[in-house]
């Protein structure tokens, strides 16, 4: 047997219990809409998966919750999303595992939730001298992220991780555009101590989420809902996008269904193209 089979099931297995978790901390409800697509359990690349949905709509504050899993003869995956409703600024989450007979490639990031200039971070960490008003006001909010979430303890957590992996070549457009200051994005060797460190990093960014559900306020009602509603709006569709990209390069003509399956109802131009 080849290698990506048996480490798609122990990834499989720790992904259900961070399910559990979640189901228990946020009162995460099924949904259907990946089965309507065809995507509750599927044949893809020769193998199988599924892909089990959740939401938790009022204060539990989480808009969409996918779990994909993937076993096929050549290729395992396992990836989870989370899109967080407007009533708070957590960062939303994705942890997502690939494993092939040569490589082990896990990608983790809390993708803000505002948008903050990122994608203008030099080499060297910073972001170079002010040349613009607004380059003040995307300094104020990286430094309210940085206060909330991506706290030094978390900064370490996540750089100690990607120290651990050759980095993966830097994204370009939307992929860039959207990602959060902590991603990792890295490849290591095809062998069951990457997969165990994959596993327990996917684990362990799902715990930082939810403590981090725990610990922050609701926002105020007004704009400031307004505003993280129509930014998360925007991110979803452009993300969705990246994500096709993605899955067509593993799967083909498949790759778009499944990433309209794995993303959630979004706007029609975008879903119901994909359907």
């Amino acid at each position: 047997m080849s290698f990506a089979p048996a480490s798609a099931a122990a990834l499989a297995a720790s992904q259900a219990d961070t399910i559990e978790k979640l189901k228990a901390a946020r009162s995460l409800e099924p949904k259907d809409y990946p089965a309507e697509l065809g995507f509750g359990s599927f044949s893809i690349g020769g193998g199988s998966g599924t892909i089990t949905a959740y939401e938790a709509p009022g204060k539990a504050n989480v808009a969409w919750c996918s779990a994909l899993n993937i076993a096929g003869p050549a290729l395992g995956m396992s990836s989870l999303t989370i899109w967080c409703g407007p009533l708070m600024d957590v960062p939303h989450l994705v942890a997502r595992t690939v494993v092939t007979d040569s490589s082990c490639d896990l990608y983790i990031d809390f993708r803000p939730r505002a948008y903050a200039a990122y994608e203008t971070r030099q080499d060297d960490g910073g972001y170079g001298e002010p040349t613009s008003r607004e380059w003040f006001g995307f300094k104020a909010a990286r430094d309210q992220f940085e206060q909330n979430f991506f706290t030094p303890d978390v900064a370490s957590w996540a750089g100690a991780i990607r120290n651990q992996g050759t980095p993966k070549p830097k994204a370009t457009g939307d992929d860039l555009l959207y990602r959060g200051p902590l991603v990792i994005d890295i490849s290591l060797p095809a062998n069951d101590a990457s997969v165990a460190l994959c596993a327990k990093a996917c684990a362990q960014a799902a715990d930082v989420w939810m403590k981090w559900m725990v610990t922050t306020e609701p926002l105020p009602a007004g704009m400031k809902v307004t505003s993280t509603y129509a930014y998360d709006t925007k991110l979803r569709a452009q993300t969705f996008g990246v994500v096709a990209g993605f899955y067509s390069a593993l799967f083909g003509n498949q790759g778009r269904n499944l990433a309209a399956a794995d993303a959630g109802p979004l706007d029609e131009a975008y879903v119901g193209g994909a359907s």
